[in-house]
């Protein structure tokens, strides 16, 4: 199918997205934001290791192939219910093209050990654990419907939609692009979405 008919496709389902989404992670919302600043001025990603969740020894940049509604969702579920949270509302949206481009590829969810018998140990950063044997313990990250890009992930502005957790933090972000002289980051990226207005 050419990109038209794909687009389309993807414009007529709530439940596909056409960007892929990285998250940030941060003690509060003021160390996310400031995490988001640190992406924004480095135009890069860096990838996570073992401590990550990472299988194997290569890094890899965690990202979210989810519509905007279903990122507030998973976002809500670990603020009300979890009792540790991974993720922030903060971050960074690409096209899902610029990331296969890149090199990225969609998660294979499968039992680890069944993987690592399967791929080269280069191509373990694609693994994500799955196992639903044990009532008792679920291993399932499926929601996420996780992306990985190897190593790390560089990008221009003209790539980007920024997050941002609410009007407060657009207002906080368009005053430190102002005030450090860094309005070329307003000018290039193509928007900046508040997820507060998601949530409602």
């Amino acid at each position: 199918m050419d990109h038209t008919i794909w687009r389309k496709r993807l414009n007529n389902r709530n439940d596909m997205a056409a960007r892929i989404t990285h998250l940030t992670r941060g003690n509060d919302a003021d160390d996310a934001f400031e995490n988001l600043w640190k992406i924004l001025v480095d135009k890069k990603l860096n990838g996570s290791g073992n401590s990550g969740f990472i299988n194997g020894e290569r890094k890899a940049v965690c990202l979210q192939e989810l519509p905007l509604s279903a990122i507030a969702e998973n976002l809500r579920y670990e603020e009300i219910l979890s009792d540790k949270i991974r993720y922030s509302p903060f971050g960074v949206r690409f096209h899902k093209m610029f990331i296969y481009n890149k090199g990225g590829r969609p998660v294979i969810y499968e039992n680890k050990e069944i993987m690592k018998k399967l791929l080269p140990e280069n191509e373990y950063w694609r693994i994500v654990d799955l196992d639903l044997t044990d009532p008792e313990s679920f291993v399932d990250w499926t929601h996420e419907r996780e992306w990985r890009v190897p190593e790390e992930l560089s990008f221009g502005y003209s790539n980007i939609e920024v997050i941002v957790k609410d009007s407060g933090y657009y207002r906080k972000l368009v005053k430190r692009c102002i005030e450090t002289e860094r309005t070329d980051i307003l000018v290039g990226i193509h928007g900046i979405i508040t997820l507060d207005s998601v949530y409602s």
